[in-house]
């Protein structure tokens, strides 16, 4: 039974890569990034000061009509900030995230508009004081949801390029007990402006 499953899953899987109105592909870019709601004059932590990192993964856009369309997406993604007073103390996350975008072409020009949710799982989290870091990942929730908009260019022979803001909406900090009593502790978001680079397998419709 297991085994006609996962050849069924298989086979859906490779007509879906082989329909016309289906394409894979790459991209890559820096990210700017800070936590949102942290009071910037604090030393102790990072605060809204920005900080560049990159992100990158895989994608999957299948074609509803030949305006719109749906893209899934897998990235690796660095996010963060550092303390605007004292730029050697920062925190810094790794997330797998996992957008679910819904596009929409803008005439004939290639030019696209894209937005949907995005859900994130926190691989990694450190702070770093100067030369010294620390695993705080136990600190900050693990999943983290948000939204994504942006705004693109894309040949229908596969390049494109594009720029999109994503935005928490789940706090990243747990919140402390003391003395039987829960306590917030900061509240943090985070915030992204990223700029991408990629390509489609596929011409596209």
């Amino acid at each position: 039974m297991r085994r006609s499953i996962l050849t069924l899953c298989l086979a859906a899987a490779a007509t879906a890569a082989t329909a016309q109105n289906f394409r894979v592909g790459l991209k890559a870019g820096p990210s700017y990034t800070r936590l949102r709601g942290v009071d910037p004059d604090q030393l102790s932590s990072a605060s809204n000061a920005y900080y560049l990192g990159f992100h990158a993964g895989v994608m999957g856009e299948f074609q509803v009509t030949h305006k719109y369309s749906i893209q899934a997406e897998l990235l690796y993604s660095q996010k963060g900030g550092q303390n605007k007073i004292a730029p050697g103390y920062k925190t810094i996350f790794t997330y797998l995230d996992l957008p679910l975008l819904a596009k929409a072409r803008l005439g004939e020009t290639g030019i696209f508009v894209e937005a949907g949710p995005q859900f994130g799982y926190v691989a990694r989290a450190r702070s770093y004081a100067n030369d010294y870091s620390y695993n705080v990942r136990d600190t900050y929730e693990k999943f983290d949801v948000g939204y994504v908009g942006g705004l693109g260019y894309q040949h229908r022979t596969g390049p494109l390029a594009g720029f999109r803001y994503n935005g928490g909406l789940t706090r990243l900090n747990k919140p402390f007990i003391h003395n039987g009593r829960i306590i917030a502790s900061e509240n943090t978001w985070n915030s992204a402006f990223q700029l991408y680079v990629g390509y489609m397998i596929g011409n596209r419709s």
